[in-house]
């Protein structure tokens, strides 16, 4: 029996590998055949592991949303505000680039009630880490912590090419450095009102 428990344990990590892999590049919309193939099982031991492949999503994306989570705590504890500051930026700009699954999980409304409120975690400590960095007078009064996902997710995309230029990691980090500079305090005062939560239609 230990044997087969260890056999078991084993499919399971294979499959959850594969599907962080397969989500990280193809995002969300990625099939169990996909998942399975590449985690080199059958279909069958795939679903007495997993109920469904949404299961297997929302276990690999709670798993991703955490360690962020755990990037944003870090950076919360960070002696330097304006470095915590800094490094959660990076760390979110970071999982989104090399992560279209998680690029795709923030984005979307609803989900699980798990998912929900790992988001409203990530959420909470943003707003705490960009608050206790104004506190410090190191960024800008007026930057709201909504705008800070924005921000990661403009840097994020600076991988792709434009104008027949080609970009890179390199690039991504240029932008990265220059929108950092931009939070910090300035005098010239930033246009509108931040992003908001978008109300829900009610039901007819």
């Amino acid at each position: 029996m230990t044997g087969l428990r260890a056999d078991a344990r084993r499919s399971e990590a294979a499959l959850v590998a594969a599907a962080r892999e397969a989500v990280a590049e193809a995002g969300l919309e990625v099939s169990a055949n996909e998942i399975v193939k590449r985690a080199g099982v059958g279909p069958g031991t795939f679903y007495r592991r997993f109920p469904s492949r949404q299961a297997l999503l929302e276990k690999i994306l709670l798993e991703v949303l955490g360690e962020l989570e755990g990037q944003a705590i870090e950076a919360l504890d960070d002696p330097d505000p304006g470095q915590g500051f800094a490094s959660l930026l990076r760390a979110f700009t970071l999982s989104q680039a090399e992560n279209k699954g998680l690029s795709d999980a923030l984005a979307a409304e609803g989900g699980s009630p798990e998912a929900d409120k790992a988001r409203e975690r990530l959420r909470d400590l943003i707003r705490r880490v960009t608050e206790r960095a104004q506190r410090a007078g190191v960024v800008r009064k007026d930057l709201s912590w909504a705008d800070v996902p924005f921000l990661a997710a403009a840097a994020a995309r600076m991988t792709q090419n434009c104008l027949d230029l080609h970009a890179g990691a390199v690039q991504r980090d240029r932008v990265l450095a220059v929108i950092l500079a931009g939070t910090a305090n300035s005098d010239l005062e930033l246009p509108g009102e931040p992003a908001a939560f978008v109300a829900e239609t009610p039901q007819t």
